[in-house]
């Protein structure tokens, strides 16, 4: 069985109150049954409104999957594992989604899963799911230390109040080869 794990990862804009905008990154990572990693990607975006760690984790997510489709891989038996537990008990019925900002995520996480044979979920507390971690914390680091592109980034959040995400370029990677990640 096939496995995908995901982080998501939320940064407040600077200045942001609660149900603002802010950065949104990611990180997940396919393994093979031996363990040995198939593929992984790490990527950041901005939402002008209505960001949060859980919209974070579902974009993280959404992006895993869409590179297990990429990949082909839709018949095979999936393992999904996250440390996000609301995220992992929407999915599997558990629990309801009644946050607005978190709707249209779930919506299109429940269209993609519907494309795959089998799916199980599994959730991990953060310390069991530290290389997922490691990629969307890079995605961060990345980003903030590259100082025009963040300038950017604060200046279109500036001018972009609205829940749309823009994707901060040149950050998504898809790779079969892995970051050398200390973990």
């Amino acid at each position: 069985m096939l496995c995908l794990e995901f982080d998501g990862l939320f940064r407040a804009a600077p200045g942001e109150e609660p149900n603002g905008g802010g950065i949104l990154c990611y990180g997940w990572r396919i393994l093979a049954e031996d363990a040995c990693v198939l593929a992984q990607g790490h990527g950041s975006f901005l939402r002008g409104r209505y960001a949060n760690a859980n919209v974070a984790e579902y974009i993280a997510l959404l992006e895993g999957l869409e590179a297990l489709l990429d990949m082909g891989i839709s018949e095979e038996p999936v393992l999904v594992r996250g440390d996000a537990k609301s995220v992992i008990l929407q999915l599997q019925g558990i629990a309801g989604v009644s946050s607005p900002s978190v709707r249209l995520f779930y919506r299109r996480a429940q269209k993609l899963i519907g494309r795959f044979g089998k799916l199980t979920w599994e959730w991990k507390p953060r310390r069991y799911n530290r290389a997922a971690d490691a990629l969307s914390r890079y995605a961060f680091r990345r980003l903030r230390h590259d100082t025009p592109l963040y300038a950017q980034m604060l200046d279109r959040f500036s001018r972009n109040q609205t829940q749309r995400l823009v994707d901060m370029g040149g950050l998504r990677i898809y790779q079969s080869a892995p970051l050398n990640f200390a973990v």
